[in-house]
């Protein structure tokens, strides 16, 4: 099994241990649609290569974590940062995060899915960009859910 994937493995385990309280059903899918709420304003903001509307998902101490690089971003400002220098690149075209599984506990939500990016052609071949991700979304105290880490691993 690759490095990555052993490593985004022990991000959920870690992430959904302890987990066992009980939610309710309607608990369940009203976080669900506002993490697929979100997924929508991901999919907007990267195709139109939005930088801040990325950053704006994430809570104020959110992490971005780079399993390709080994780096992690903490923070609103240098989240925003490391997407504006993403985007300065030809931002995706279109755009697909779909949610596969989302397991709620209390105010933290883990959430587990697959993503797929399409940039402009190069050298007459689409760019495509896939694989899997995990996030951990946090209730805010005004009620909102943001990201609290979020990280995929390319296929």
């Amino acid at each position: 099994m690759p490095r990555r994937v052993l490593v985004i493995a022990a991000l959920a385990s870690v992430a959904l241990s302890g987990i066992g309280a009980a939610q309710s059903a309607g608990d369940l899918v009203a976080v669900r649609r506002v993490i697929d709420a979100q997924n929508d304003a991901w999919e907007t903001a990267t195709k139109a290569g939005d930088a801040a509307a990325i950053a704006a998902i994430f809570a104020d101490s959110g992490v971005e974590v780079s399993l390709r690089t080994g780096k992690t971003w903490k923070g609103r400002v240098a989240i925003q940062q490391l997407f504006t220098e993403i985007y300065q690149n030809p931002h995706a075209t279109d755009a697909l995060v779909q949610t596969d599984q989302v397991v709620l506990d209390g105010n933290t939500a883990v959430e587990y899915g697959h993503y797929t990016f399409t940039y402009p052609p190069k050298d007459g071949q689409p760019q495509v960009d896939s694989g899997k991700y995990v996030v951990i979304w946090r209730k805010q105290g005004d009620g909102s859910w943001r990201i609290l880490m979020d990280t995929g691993v390319p296929q």
